[in-house]
């Protein structure tokens, strides 16, 4: 029996010029997470209303929205307070997710790996962690004064809600050392390949560029490839033939996307790093996106987060076979047309990794 969709409402507040294709960004996340997007809410604001995020007239409108579609879920493009989060769901009487949640949910059905499930875990922790905080503050204000200097003593709530802090603080410096650990490991795989004479090469791109499909087409790795934001999770590593004595490793990374919230970059930061200890990077790029220009600025200022220095860079322009959008597509000096799904340009890709790393 196949599974009924839950049903979304999504919501965006700001004064972003960009807010449709914000929306239309997380509508894709969520159809990803299997949600069907029933409606869409915007409210043109400069501050976020402090109890609800959404003001008081949009919020009514969003629960008769909500009530008229049926929904199961609201999702906020934005990022919600602990506060904001309680507010809304005892007023809207439904779940209510952001968009950090609902990446982490996504991350969850993902990971297949023991390091994926790490990382994914430790991004639910440090993302429930202020949440817990914040019922903390409801239930304190809740109590009001009380007899005595120090106020009205903590109930049962309060006391669980501190033992539940303390859990998940320990639980996230679990998770943080066994991902050291891992780590660790992976510096030691790094420093005997360096001994070995390997060369490294690390995949980077937007969510849903074809990075996988461009994976298979180098290495035959058999990687999954479906066309769905953060469809491979976990970074795969495969050997890539240029030659006799040419020893090549080809690693593909997580997705990137715009506004990269804050957990993930913790979460991910030990696999990341094997960017950074990269011979050269491939930066792919979807070509037929109308957004192309954007997703190629926001790895950009990725890389340069994750301090990338003196790394050369191949940026290939992927799904040519689907149109030319974007705006550099004749640029071969600095670009390189690719099909990856069809095979298309990948011997001269090919031909100008051998240059870089074997002159």
């Amino acid at each position: 029996m196949k599974d009924i969709k839950k049903r979304a409402v999504l919501v965006y507040v700001g004064t972003e010029p960009e807010h449709i294709e914000f929306l239309e960004e997380l509508s894709q996340l969520a159809t990803g997470a299997d949600y069907e997007v029933m409606s869409y809410l915007i409210q043109q604001r400069a501050l976020p209303d402090f109890k609800y995020y959404i003001g008081k007239g949009k919020l009514k409108e969003l629960k008769e929205v909500a009530v008229a579609t049926e929904c199961d879920v609201v999702i906020f493009d934005n990022t919600l307070t602990s506060m904001q989060f309680y507010n809304l769901e005892k007023y809207l009487n439904i779940e209510v997710m952001d968009r950090v949640n609902l990446i982490i949910e996504i991350f969850s059905r993902h990971a297949t790996s023991n390091e994926g499930k790490l990382q994914v875990e430790l991004m639910y922790k440090q993302k429930m962690l202020p949440r817990i905080l914040g019922q903390g503050l409801v239930l304190s204000r809740q109590a009001g004064g009380g007899a005595g200097g120090t106020g009205a003593r903590r109930g049962g709530g309060e006391q669980k809600l501190e033992l539940d802090k303390r859990t998940i603080r320990r639980e996230i410096k679990n998770l943080e050392e066994q991902i050291d650990q891992l780590s660790r490991q992976r510096k030691l795989r790094r420093k005997r390949r360096t001994q070995n004479n390997v060369k490294t090469i690390t995949l980077v791109g937007y969510t849903n560029s074809g990075k996988s499909t461009l994976m298979n087409a180098l290495t035959d790795a058999n990687v999954l490839e479906e066309d769905k934001p953060f469809a491979t999770l976990d970074p795969t590593t495969r050997k890539l033939f240029l030659g006799l004595n040419k020893n090549v490793i080809l690693t593909d990374t997580v997705g990137f996307i715009s506004r990269l919230p804050h957990e993930f970059v913790k979460a991910f930061r030990s696999t990341l790093e094997e960017v950074r200890y990269s011979d050269l990077i491939i930066h792919v790029l979807d070509g037929n996106s109308y957004n192309v220009s954007t997703q190629y600025k926001v790895v950009l200022d990725v890389l340069k987060s994750l301090e990338i220095e003196n790394i050369p860079i191949i940026t290939v322009v992927n799904k040519i076979d689907l149109g030319q959008n974007a705006l550099f597509m004749d640029d071969y000096n600095k670009f390189i047309p690719i099909s990856a799904k069809h095979n298309k340009n990948i011997d001269l890709l090919k031909a100008k990794i051998s240059e870089i790393l074997f002159g």
